[in-house]
């Protein structure tokens, strides 16, 4: 039998599990109703604003389908298995991968948002499209995917493979102090802020100037829509990320490894959560697709009612 991870205790493990489960369960299910709802209706496809909401709803399914479910599987048993090096490092990069994509697609979204509510002339043509839009999305995948395919499945470095620790312990990415200062930094805490920030920007600026913006009522319409979705997915992100950031960034210039402990064990848990939360915000704040589930289920709301008054 393997050993069971001494850090924890089983009633924080088994906390945790129910969290991921009670989280994912209705992530998932508003996940795919959101894909499909594109899939289906080319209205919304063609709905600039809504693609880059889509692909975050695709990379946090992938992100339960793939990496969450280890999670869970690890948190029920307090050990890793299969207990082999690939399957860590299999499992350490898709954690990675889609934390980073999912991160660093909100950040393109915060900025997009801004530009599409006070300078949407630079989003018209297909140029400025593929400049504006397209482009930082496809780069900032590609940069993603190959860091951490380099510093995770690539660069080898003598560290130990711990099966009883979450993400089987520390790797060269969190040994090597530069590399793992420059991830934090750069990949992780840098979009982060762009979405904490730019909210709080947007939100100032269209409190400033409310009034302007309502003369045109079909445009505030359209704007306040964005501007809701946007602020739902900042303040998740505010909730979990300030203080996550906050304390690891103590730990890292202080050197402290206790509170570099708790940051690792409890707070980084958290993100999982948060990122389980976006595509339950997409579908509450995204009239266009809601409106189609209200009618769906209402007509059948409406049918069995009327077979039990007969």
């Amino acid at each position: 039998m393997a050993d069971i991870s001494p850090t924890e205790s089983a009633a924080s493990r088994y906390a945790k599990l129910s969290a991921l489960l009670l989280f994912a369960i209705p992530s998932t299910c508003c996940s795919i109703y959101n894909i499909y709802s594109a899939i289906r209706y080319s209205l919304l496809r063609r709905y600039f604003y809504y693609q880059l909401l889509i692909l975050i709803n695709f990379i946090i399914l992938c992100s339960i389908i793939f990496n969450i479910t280890i999670s869970m599987s690890f948190y029920a048993r307090g050990y890793i298995q299969p207990q082999t090096k690939q399957f860590c490092r299999y499992w350490k990069y898709i954690d990675y991968i889609t934390t980073g994509c999912t991160i660093w697609c909100n950040a393109i979204f915060t900025i997009e948002r801004y530009l599409l509510v006070f300078y949407p002339q630079y989003l018209r043509s297909q140029r400025q499209k593929l400049i504006l839009h397209y482009l930082p999305i496809i780069l900032a995948h590609f940069y993603i995917i190959i860091f951490y395919l380099y510093t995770i499945c690539i660069r080898s470095c003598d560290v130990l493979v711990d099966f009883t620790e979450h993400l089987c312990g520390d790797d060269c990415i969190e040994v090597i102090h530069e590399l793992a200062l420059f991830n934090w930094l750069f990949n992780i805490l840098f979009p982060v802020f762009i979405v904490i920030i730019g909210s709080c920007v947007l939100l100032i600026r269209v409190l400033w100037a409310r009034r302007i913006m309502q003369r045109n009522l079909r445009n505030w319409s359209k704007n306040w829509k964005m501007i809701v979705q946007l602020l739902g997915i900042a303040a998740i992100y505010s909730l979990v990320w300030l203080p996550l950031a906050t304390t690891s960034l103590v730990a890292i210039f202080k050197k402290d490894d206790d509170l570099g402990t708790i940051t690792d064990t409890y707070l980084y848990y958290l993100t999982y959560l948060s990122d389980m939360c976006i595509p339950i915000a997409v579908l509450i704040f995204s009239p266009e697709i809601n409106r189609r589930l209200v009618r769906r289920v209402r007509p059948t709301v409406v049918t069995s009612m009327a077979s039990k008054d007969t």
